[in-house]
C-alpha cells in the first residue's frame, strides 16, 4: 500500500487514532530503530524537500477540488457544522486555496484563503465577501482559527515550523507505525509568530515521510493543542485523508476536519489561485464528485 506523502501533506495528515497526552510522554511504544546524528539529519532534509517543493509548470489536468465540513464538539452544548472548499492547481503545488461557505449548497464563500508554502518565506492572504479586498495575513494571524469556533489554523497547513532550529527526540511506535520524533523551537529572533508557542513536536512515519502526530507546546504539562488522523480512504487512485481531528486543550473542545466529496484531474483556471483572484468564485456546475 503506497500513500502519496504529499497529498496527505494537504491537508496536514496523521494516521494516529487515539492519543494519551503529557509532558514527556508520547505514545510511541515498541521497538523501531534510533537513529544517528547523520541518519536524524538526512531523513529531516529528504521530509523538508517532499514538503516544500512546488511546479514551476504546473500541467493541465491536475487541479483537484474537495468538499469539506468543519464539525466541532464544544466542552458541552451541540456540535457546530461549518462548510468549505479546499483546492489546489495540483497535488504538488505549494498554493492551497480555502473557501468558507455559510451551507452546503452555497457557492458563493464568505471568507476565502491563499496560502504559499515556502522553506524561507511561506505567505497567506484572506478575502473578505463585506469588504470585497484581499488583505495579507501576518504570521502572528496565522495561529487564528479559520473562523471562530473552529480549532484549525492556516497556520497548521503552513507549517512554518518544520524549518526552525530542531532536536532529533528519539524513535518509537505511533500507533503501530514506526516514526521519528523531531522537537523544533522557535529562533530566537522570534518577533513574528505566537510568543506563546515554545515548541512543536512531531513525528514522522519512517515508511512514507509524512507527519503521523503534532503538538503544539507553549511550556505548561499539555500541549495546547493536538492533532490525530481519523481515516484515510483510496479515491480514484490515491490514498487521500478522509477525517482529521483536532484537540484544544485550554477550551476543551475538539474540531473535526472531515471530507466529504472529493474530485482530480481537474483544469481550474489558474486565476483562481492567485492574489487578486481570490475573489472569484470555483464553478462546480460542471465538476463530477466522487462522494466519500
Amino acid at each position: 500500500m503506497k500513500i502519496s506523502s504529499r497529498l496527505l501533506f494537504l491537508i496536514c495528515s496523521f494516521f494516529l487514532t487515539h492519543f494519551c497526552i503529557g509532558k514527556s510522554f508520547f505514545p510511541a511504544r515498541g521497538f523501531s530503530s534510533i537513529l544517528d546524528e547523520s541518519e536524524a539529519n538526512n531523513r529531516l532534509r529528504k521530509f523538508r524537500k517532499v514538503f516544500f517543493t512546488d511546479q514551476v509548470e504546473i500541467p493541465f489536468h491536475r487541479a483537484y477540488l474537495y468538499q469539506f465540513q468543519f464539525i466541532h464538539y464544544p466542552r458541552s452544548g451541540q456540535p457546530i457544522i461549518d462548510f468549505g472548499l479546499l483546492s489546489g492547481p495540483s497535488p504538488e503545488s505549494a498554493k492551497i486555496r480555502i473557501d468558507l461557505l455559510p451551507s452546503p449548497q452555497a457557492t458563493e464563500p464568505n471568507t476565502s484563503f491563499l496560502l504559499v508554502r515556502d522553506s524561507k518565506s511561506p505567505k497567506a492572504w484572506k478575502w473578505h465577501k463585506e469588504k470585497a479586498a484581499v488583505s495579507t495575513l501576518h504570521p502572528k494571524d496565522w495561529g487564528s482559527p479559520w473562523k471562530e469556533g473552529v480549532n484549525h489554523t492556516p497556520f497548521d497547513l503552513l507549517m512554518p515550523f518544520v524549518n526552525w532550529p530542531v532536536e532529533y527526540e528519539k524513535s518509537g511506535r505511533v500507533c503501530g507505525r514506526p516514526a521519528h520524533l523531531y522537537i523544533f523551537t522557535p529562533p530566537q529572533d522570534n518577533h513574528i509568530y505566537p510568543v506563546t508557542l515554545k515548541s512543536v513536536r512531531l513525528a514522522i512515519d519512517d515508511a512514507y515521510d509524512a507527519p503521523l502526530r503534532i503538538e503544539y507546546r507553549d511550556g505548561g504539562i499539555l500541549p495546547t493543542r493536538v492533532f490525530s488522523l481519523q481515516s484515510f480512504k483510496k479515491v480514484d487512485g490515491r490514498w487521500i485523508v478522509k477525517a482529521i481531528d483536532s484537540k484544544d486543550r485550554d477550551s476543551g473542545s475538539r474540531t473535526r476536519f472531515e471530507l466529504q466529496a472529493v474530485a482530480h484531474g481537474l483544469d481550474l483556471p489558474r486565476s483562481v489561485f492567485q492574489t487578486d483572484g481570490l475573489g472569484l468564485l470555483i464553478n462546480q456546475s460542471s465538476i463530477s464528485f466522487t462522494l466519500l
